[in-house]
This record gives C-alpha cells, sequence and structure tokens, in this order.
C-alpha cells in the first residue's frame, strides 16, 4: 500500500494493519466506516488482549504516517473521527482507483462518436495499474478481497474495450501482441479470442486466426462439454467464411 508524496514518490505504509486500514478508508473515502467494522476487518479473530484502544493507537499512527509522507497541512487531519467511526477526505483525483473508474466511465459516453479520443482515455486509465489490485492487503479482509476483485473484472473490461476501439481505428498490429498474452492469461474470456481472431484477420493472417479458433474449441468441449458462444462462431464466420466448427 503505498502513497505519493509532494513530489510524485511513493512512500510505503508501514505495518500490516495500518495498511489494511488506510486501504479501508481509502475505500469508504469521505464517508464514516464504523469502528466495530474496522475492528472486524483488521483483527478477524477477535481484539488482541487489552486491544480497547488498539484501533485508536492504529489510526493515531496512520495519522503520523500521513504526516511524515504528505506534511501536516494535507496528511493526518484528514482522518477524522466521529461519535461512529472514522473517515478519510480525499479528492477523486488523488486515488488512482477513481481516476481509473472515471476515465472509463468518460470513455464509454464517447467511444461511438469519438473512438480515438475513447481509446486515449482508456489507455491513461490502464497506465495507472501496477499490479494487481490492493495486492499486499487483499487477503486480510473479506471486503477488500471483494473490492480487489471488482476493481480486476473492470480492468479486465477496460482493456477489452481499449482493444475493441483499437481494431475499429485500425490498429490491428498493435493489439495482436497483447491479444496474445491476454488469451493466454484469461484463457476462458471468448470476448479475447474474439478480438485476437479478428485482428489476425484483418492483418491477412488467416491461417493462425483458424488455428486460434479451433484450439479455443477443442478445449471447450473437451473441459465443459460447450460450443464456443454465436458471438465467437460469428466473427469466425466474419474473418473466415465458410463452415470452421470442425475439430
Amino acid at each position: 500500500m503505498c502513497v505519493c508524496d509532494s513530489a510524485g514518490e511513493q512512500a510505503e505504509i508501514s505495518g500490516d494493519i495500518r495498511r489494511t486500514l488506510l486501504a479501508l478508508l481509502l475505500l469508504n473515502a469521505g464517508k464514516v466506516v464504523p469502528r466495530e467494522q474496522l475492528e472486524e476487518e483488521l483483527w478477524p479473530e477477535g481484539l488482541p488482549q487489552r486491544g480497547a484502544n488498539a484501533l485508536q493507537a492504529h489510526v493515531a499512527r496512520l495519522r503520523r504516517d500521513l504526516d511524515r509522507i504528505l506534511g501536516p497541512e494535507r496528511g493526518g487531519r484528514r482522518i477524522t473521527t466521529s461519535r461512529l467511526g472514522y473517515s478519510l477526505d480525499l479528492e477523486p483525483e488523488e486515488l488512482d482507483l477513481l481516476v481509473f473508474e472515471s476515465l472509463r466511465g468518460k470513455s464509454r459516453e464517447i467511444a461511438d462518436s469519438d473512438p480515438a479520443t475513447a481509446s486515449d482515455m482508456l489507455r491513461r486509465g490502464l497506465d495507472l495499474w501496477r499490479g494487481p489490485a490492493l495486492a499486499d492487503v487483499r487477503e486480510r479482509s473479506p471486503r477488500l478481497y471483494a473490492a480487489a476483485v471488482q476493481a480486476e473484472e473492470y480492468h479486465t473490461l477496460a482493456m477489452e474495450d481499449f482493444i475493441a476501439l483499437n481494431i475499429r481505428l485500425g490498429n490491428h498490429e498493435e493489439v495482436i501482441g497483447r491479444l496474445k498474452a491476454l488469451t493466454t492469461r484469461y484463457p476462458h474470456r471468448e470476448r479475447l479470442f474474439e478480438q485476437l481472431i479478428l485482428a489476425l484477420g484483418r492483418t491477412g493472417r488467416r491461417v493462425e486466426a483458424a488455428d486460434v479458433f479451433r484450439r479455443i474449441r477443442k478445449e471447450m468441449v473437451a473441459e465443459f462439454g460447450i460450443e464456443p458462444s454465436s458471438a465467437l462462431n460469428r466473427t469466425v464466420q466474419e474473418v473466415l467464411g465458410g463452415d470452421h466448427g470442425g475439430s
């Protein structure tokens, strides 16, 4: 869990509990997170002995960490205490995940009318990702794990949308390498295979496109007993023509 200082340099928050606490507050930015909820997430097996003030102590240390990284004007004072719990004040542009979600939403709004600008927005959003979401804290909290899974699904959908836009823009060669890597990483996402077959076909690599389809169809039938979707079959028909349903 990293925080960027005023110079844009990343600085680590020390301690698993404080990193998890910061993540929980960030994902609920602007909202009060009840003490009971934070304690359940941070200590799922129960508070430590003499732990009545454990949460309060970690909040105080987190405030000091933020003061050290961001300075007292932008740091710990952002965490406010109320009768119910704690909240963290945050501008949307200060959290990469919120910036990514904003760019993804705006890209979808203009994708039909301005695919080039929509593609650039997605590229900027995707460039914010530096690895798995909440990688160092996701296993410590069910809520953080669920948030990480959701964020990574949105990330994958954004990659699919980015590739679709670039195919529309005629950038077929540029996306083939990315698609080969993605179909290896996500072997069950048919849309990626549709895009790979389409990009290969439009660059004259019809034999390679046919081979991709035969392989994915064979795996789907053997592992799951199902045929490729109608969308994937339509893509194959568009690229190759004729009947390519055989193994």
